[in-house]
């Protein structure tokens, strides 16, 4: 009797994991019978261009990475007031060699520091990989991501430069008799009597 009432559950379950799982396959296949579509193919490239950090180990480093972004983007913003930077990248402001050194170093050491934090970021990402094999694509994102804010604080640092070296050049000839010429008027000069004394 046992041996009955077994077989007879077991040949429902049979058959009840049959039907079920024959509908969903046919769901997964679509209405079309399996056919591919192109739409699922473009939501797939958009997932491989932004990758979302889900992992705790990438969320501490994606902050730190936002963080030093954070601090770049306000260097820049600090540089350009300083500066007095135009829409085109020109300065007018005039510095002594001296101050525009001084004011060189600072930036380029602000910048350096954040390089450095980055560079530390890039080795927690090195031994994150070999350690969490699973979340390697995360960060590998991550990784590309420190590159390129290291790319932009290194620019920044070539930048400063060539504004402290613009704002610091002395005038040159040209530029000094320019506004001299157009001033002046050439006069002739007054000769007054002397008048003897007696």
């Amino acid at each position: 009797m046992k041996i009955k009432w077994v077989s007879n559950v077991m040949s429902s379950l049979f058959a009840l994991t049959l039907i079920f799982g024959s509908v969903s396959i046919a769901s997964a296949k679509g209405p079309e019978g399996g056919k591919s579509h192109e739409k699922p193919a473009k939501d797939h490239e958009q997932t491989q261009k932004k990758i979302v950090i889900k992992s705790n180990v990438g969320k501490n480093l994606e902050k730190r990475l936002k963080t030093s972004e954070a601090s770049i983007n306000n260097i820049t913003k600090s540089i350009n007031a300083f500066f007095g930077v135009n829409e085109d990248g020109t300065t007018d402001k005039t510095l002594s060699k001296k101050s525009a050194s001084s004011t060189y170093n600072s930036y380029k050491g602000k910048l350096n520091a954040e390089i450095n934090k980055l560079r530390a970021v890039d080795k927690q990402l090195a031994k994150d990989k070999k350690k969490y094999k699973s979340i390697s694509a995360e960060l590998e994102a991550l990784e590309l991501k420190s590159k390129e804010l290291q790319k932009l604080a290194a620019d920044e640092i070539t930048r400063v430069k060539t504004l402290t070296e613009k704002a610091s050049a002395p005038k040159t000839t040209e530029e000094e008799t320019q506004p001299s010429e157009t001033t002046t008027q050439p006069t002739e000069p007054k000769i007054e009597p002397i008048q003897p004394t007696t």
